[in-house]
């Protein structure tokens, strides 16, 4: 006997029947998804960055809100009632959320799958109202307020911060905001910078974790010493609260000055990631000091940079050079050996005055 479908009455002749249905009313009888996890999919929108709440935990947009609505949408998704084989396969494309007032629409989201082995994959499509309220997130709040819980301290030992120095200072400072972001860190902020004119600056961070990340950034790659502290703010719920302070000073040292090191006279030419490079002022031989050695305990300043002078060379005459001192013009001979190979008559170079002799130095 020829079975029909007890809805609609077709015959499986017409087209297969399951369960009592043909496939078509089988598909409305049996859904592929039930009921949504909420009845709306509501977010709070940042009014001042842009940012999105979902069940009280803050999304960052960055350059793409869409994107960022579809990332939250898949969290809401996973708790909806749908049968375990059923996917999204297609979300219609959607207005990008204002920013500045209140909005709602209609998110229409294809499902496909089937609730019965015997019934090939079918297609259901369902509306989702997305409903966008507008506030301001607690950064952004404490950001316009001002409000910080650290302070770090950028200074220098006896001596102005360089160019290179504040440029290195500013890149490592937005290297870490970046890190921070990635982690959600929302209160990696700086609420304020002072700039000391070059001797040094300060800088008010929104929380304690993200200034000691500041301060052990700038302490490795500067060969800096860092001095901490905290003062009494305030009281909270009847507890204390503790402002922090972090105090990074640059030593003496800096590229350029010739420097004694183990009883040796060296030139830095260089300071990558806290390491100091030097040069044998004697020999020329180069060697890079650990992170724990390039610090003021080891290195002592004999002549600042600025304390070099320019000599030229007036005559070369193996084993022996003369050079006259570009300002008093006073001329000098030395052994061949305190320059460095490959010089002319007439070139300028760049020579240290030490207890025993002058010695070229390389002009970074």
């Amino acid at each position: 006997m020829s079975q029909i479908c007890c809805k609609c009455g077709k015959s499986e002749e017409e087209e297969q029947i399951v369960d009592g249905f043909c496939l078509s009313c089988y598909k409305t009888e049996f859904p592929l998804i039930t009921s949504f996890y909420e009845k709306q999919f509501n977010l709070t929108a940042c009014k001042l960055c842009g940012d999105l709440m979902y069940h009280s935990k803050w999304h960052e947009v960055h350059d793409d809100p869409k994107q960022t609505v579809l990332n939250i949408l898949e969290i809401f998704l996973r708790k909806t009632k749908k049968e375990s084989d059923a996917k999204v396969v297609l979300i219609e494309d959607f207005e990008e959320p204002s920013f500045d007032v209140a909005s709602k629409q209609t998110l229409k989201i294809l499902f496909e799958g089937t609730t019965n082995k015997q019934v090939p994959p079918y297609q259901q499509e369902t509306d989702l109202n997305l409903i966008i309220n507008i506030g301001v997130c607690e950064r952004c709040a404490k950001f316009t307020r001002g409000y910080f819980e650290s302070i770090v301290q950028v200074r220098s030992d006896r001596r102005v911060i360089n160019d290179n120095e504040q440029l290195l200072i500013t890149e490592l400072v937005q290297e870490m905001k970046d890190k921070r972001a990635e982690t959600g860190d929302r209160m990696a902020y700086i609420s304020k910078v002072v700039d000391q004119s070059k001797g040094g600056v300060d800088l008010y961070v929104g929380n304690e974790k993200f200034a000691k990340s500041i301060a052990a950034s700038l302490a490795d790659n500067l060969a800096a010493s860092t001095e901490y502290s905290t003062k009494l703010k305030s009281h909270k719920d009847g507890k204390p609260i503790y402002q922090s302070t972090y105090c990074i000073r640059l030593p003496y040292f800096e590229i350029s000055d010739v420097v004694s090191y183990l009883n040796n006279e060296y030139q830095i030419i260089g300071i990558q990631q806290g390491r100091a490079a030097l040069m044998h002022l004697k020999t020329r031989e180069l060697k890079t000091l650990a992170a724990k050695e390039s610090h003021p305990d080891y290195l002592k300043v004999l002549k600042k940079k600025d304390q070099l002078q320019k000599y030229i060379i007036v005559a070369l005459q193996p084993p022996n050079v003369s050079v006259m001192n570009e300002v008093s013009y006073e001329t000098l001979d030395l052994d061949i050996s305190a320059i460095f190979e490959g010089h002319e008559d007439g070139d300028v170079i760049l020579m240290v005055e030490l207890p025993d002799g002058l010695f070229e130095c390389k002009e970074l």
